[in-house]
């Protein structure tokens, strides 16, 4: 179904095919069950095509989420066979992914793939990941390059490999999920997770994000094995490091809400007992005493700011209804 739909700069995107609106879709479409494979892509035009190819030999519909690519993406998506859902301008990786839900909700998907659009990710473990749907009776399947000592077998660079354990402990700490590859785009959700999460970060949390509201609706996550390519030149500029502090600012933002007692309160706990500790070790020295005290006082304000600001957040916690 070709339709005309306005970006969000209020410009039309003409030939657009938009399952996005399930008001739009014939009864035939409203009705389509099946395995909807959701690519979120930004500026893909090299890779894209032979994605999609691919995926289309497991999936019942492919979908690609256009985020303001200024290249052919949506283009070659169309004329490769995919359904294209454009954005117009660049929203970011987060806000892709919740298009990729709406989409799938639009759909009524049975479930649902999400899969990079750069060819990092194998199309051909989509049967392994809709297996273990099946299999565990899981409604999160995470396609994890470290599950079972997997991340031996790849080449992936070690400061990458470090950033992602700092995120994947932040993640855990926070939402409560132990997980082995926190932050992959390759994963594989159940109709009941399709339904139930409600995704609000538009940045490149979204991946944390998702294990947050899996914990808090109680879904069932699990991994299996997959491979990721890291020798592919893709168009991103986005920088790996700005990208990981990036994450773990969301991840920390998303924990500080759900336990602020452990991101807030236990850090300034710590901070205030140190400083009573360093406070009695310096009494002898007169010397030491004097070139520590600027030190211990911003620690002691830091540290009572962390305890306060905890308790604050429990309080209102305590008055707020859950969502979940």
């Amino acid at each position: 179904m070709a339709t005309t739909i306005l970006d969000s700069t209020g410009r039309h995107s003409e030939n657009v095919k938009s399952p996005y609106n399930a008001a739009e879709l014939t009864a035939g479409q409203e009705s389509k069950a099946g395995l909807m494979v959701a690519i979120p892509a930004y500026n893909e035009e090299v890779a894209i095509g032979s994605v999609i190819a691919r995926c289309r030999k497991y999936a019942d519909s492919v979908v690609v989420i256009d985020d303001g690519s200024s290249d052919h993406t949506a283009e070659v998506a169309r004329l490769v066979g995919a359904d294209v859902i454009s954005h117009g301008v660049n929203k970011g990786y987060g806000a892709a992914i919740k298009s990729c839900f709406d989409a799938a909700k639009s759909w009524r998907a049975s479930a649902l793939v999400i899969i990079d659009g750069d060819g990092q990710h194998n199309p051909d473990d989509i049967p392994l990941l809709v297996a273990e749907l099946k299999k565990a009776g899981a409604d999160i399947v995470i396609g994890s390059r470290f599950v079972n000592g997997n991340g031996k077998n790849q080449r992936i660079p070690a400061y990458r490999k470090v950033g992602m354990k700092v995120l994947d402990l932040a993640t855990a700490l926070g939402s409560g999920l132990k997980t082995s590859d926190s932050q992959s785009g390759f994963r594989a959700y159940s109709a009941k997770a399709i339904r139930e999460i409600d995704l609000e970060d538009r940045g490149m949390g979204i991946g944390s994000e998702i294990l947050f509201k899996a914990a808090e609706k109680r879904l069932k996550v699990s991994e299996v094995p997959i491979k990721a390519r890291y020798d592919l030149r893709g168009t991103s500029t986005e920088n790996p490091i700005i990208h990981g502090f990036a994450c773990l600012g969301s991840i920390l933002k998303m924990g500080s809400r759900r336990k602020p007692m452990l991101f807030f309160g236990v850090p300034g706990i710590a901070l205030l007992v140190s400083c009573v500790y360093i406070t009695f070790t310096s009494l002898a020295d007169a010397t030491m005493a004097s070139s520590v005290s600027i030190a211990v006082m911003l620690c002691m304000i830091a540290g009572t700011l962390g305890v306060f600001t905890a308790l604050v957040l429990m309080s209102i916690q305590s008055t707020v209804p859950s969502k979940s």
